[in-house]
């Protein structure tokens, strides 16, 4: 089962980088071509910011989910200055993921009503009349992440407050502790 769940856990991490790798080259580039073409060919050229703002629907939702994958999203944690007894600690750390997954939650259940909305409506970009579904499938998509992704944080510190180990397939650096210590443990 762990096995599984950790291989669930590296395919999503390759998906979002890729995604995230792809989308911001495909913005330079887009941009590129448009500096080039406007000022130095001295051609006008439509619907390039659309697709620029297309893929960055993309980068940055899928930016957002990662940063909820990794725990790297800014946050304004001082718990750490004041509370100095552990297990106090992880009961509030607890307590606020338990606000985040329900935010989270809310969050996500507005983007299937607007996903909704949109694939009935079907609204068009001006220039190019791409349908705006594809941009607004990443709030979509990205928002069920983050709502798994801050459901695991939940669990995770929860098991800290009633002394368990945290879990080990959170966070890039986890998964290759993890890998390393079943590698040692298999003898390979």
């Amino acid at each position: 089962m762990k096995a599984v769940l950790l291989f669930f856990w590296r395919v999503l991490d390759w998906l979002q980088q890729t995604v995230m790798v792809i989308t911001s080259v495909a913005i330079v580039m887009l941009i590129l071509i448009q500096v080039a073409l406007r000022y130095i060919f001295m051609w006008p050229l439509m619907g390039v910011e659309e697709l620029a703002a297309l893929c960055g629907f993309w980068l940055y939702f899928t930016g957002s989910s990662s940063g909820a994958r990794d725990r790297t999203q800014i946050k304004a944690d001082l718990l750490n200055v004041f509370v100095k007894n552990q297990r106090t600690l992880f009961i509030i750390k607890t307590v606020a993921a338990f606000i985040t997954v329900c935010l989270a939650s809310i969050f996500a259940y507005w983007c299937v009503e607007y996903f909704q909305w949109s694939l009935r409506t079907w609204e068009r970009t001006p220039a190019l009349l791409i349908p705006m579904v594809y941009a607004q499938a990443s709030l979509l998509i990205n928002a069920f992440l983050m709502v798994l992704y801050f459901f695991i944080e939940f669990l995770d510190y929860g098991r800290q407050a009633m002394g368990y180990e945290p879990l080990r397939f959170t966070g890039l650096a986890d998964v290759a502790d993890l890998t390393e210590t079943q590698a040692v443990a298999s003898g390979e």
